[in-house]
């Protein structure tokens, strides 16, 4: 049913007048005509006495005046609502990150979209690769800074922001002979693995060489401030990133991977969002800032 239809039934009885109404409404009067009598149709009742002296209800427009009155008000309680849902979808921006991203990038990259666009809000979601990525599917996220997986990236759109160097983590008193430790060394070992999906990053690492690299993994639900702590302690050894190690104070060594090796960390939206005001606009601050983060921290070592 129109909701059209009813609320001009309603604007020409208050207003005693089909001509005041369709004036008002911006109809012509023949125009307002037709949709009365489609509306009576369509119903199969009369719902307008019409005279010289202008229109009134008829006994059955009258009694279903309260529900028609009840039908306009909803329907405009839901467009107002809606509209509330537009305004909050354009106006706020819902991100995934890692915790380490959380920790290192995102403060300096919020504080400058913040400048740049002070109207938006921001929430931020703090996960591992497959709790995120499941989000942006399920449109619980606009977008997200995580590494690049092929496997959970199909049916999204991922820009590139830095690579992200992964590093062997080995208790302090290691014997570390070289600078940079050997894959192949890992195989027989004590392997922490971490949670959070961080084994999409770590696996392909052991079966890139010719020679099978086999470790002997335990995987954990420990986060990597867990994880460190544990290497710390002698309880095996782990693979973490360059990121999440800035910031670790454990007696710890971080070591460079022979062959070098790393996640590609980057934002991460479905292709039919990519082109969202907010989304393009928070990808090119993003871009910049680790830019200049990356260029300034060359400059500076």
């Amino acid at each position: 049913m129109d909701i059209k239809k009813i609320s001009a039934l309603l604007a020409a009885v208050d207003r005693g007048s089909l001509t005041a109404a369709a004036t008002e409404l911006g109809y012509t009067q023949s125009g307002l005509t037709h949709m009365m009598n489609s509306l009576e149709v369509e119903l199969g009742l009369n719902l307008l006495v019409r005279s010289k002296n202008g229109v009134r209800l008829s006994p059955a427009g009258q009694e279903l005046l309260p529900q028609m009155r009840k039908l306009v008000d909803a329907s405009a309680a839901l467009e107002q609502s809606a509209e509330r849902l537009r305004q909050r979808s354009f106006s706020t921006l819902r991100l995934g990150a890692y915790s380490s991203v959380a920790r290192q990038w995102l403060p300096a990259i919020l504080a400058e979209f913040r400048r740049i666009s002070p109207d938006t809000d921001m929430t931020i979601d703090v996960g591992g690769v497959v709790d995120i990525y499941e989000k942006l599917k399920n449109d619980q996220l606009d977008c997200a800074i995580v590494s690049y997986n092929e496997a959970h990236c199909q049916g999204l759109n991922f820009v590139p922001l830095q690579d992200d160097p992964l590093v062997a983590i080995l208790p302090g008193d290691f014997a570390q002979e070289t600078v940079a430790f050997p894959v192949r060394d890992f195989s027989g070992r004590e392997f922490l693995m971490p949670n959070a999906g961080f084994d999409l990053d770590i696996t392909p690492i052991f079966n890139q060489g010719r020679e099978k690299v086999s470790p002997r993994i335990r995987y954990t639900n420990l986060d990597d401030p867990g994880i460190v702590s544990m290497v710390s302690h002698g309880l095996g050894v782990s693979i973490l990133s360059d990121l999440v190690m800035q910031d670790m104070t454990d007696p710890v060594l971080s070591v460079p991977l022979d062959p070098p090796a790393f996640r590609r960390l980057g934002i991460v939206a479905s292709k039919r969002r990519q082109s969202d005001k907010n989304i393009r606009r928070f990808i090119k601050c993003a871009q910049t800032v680790i830019r200049d983060m990356y260029q300034q921290e060359a400059r500076i070592g």
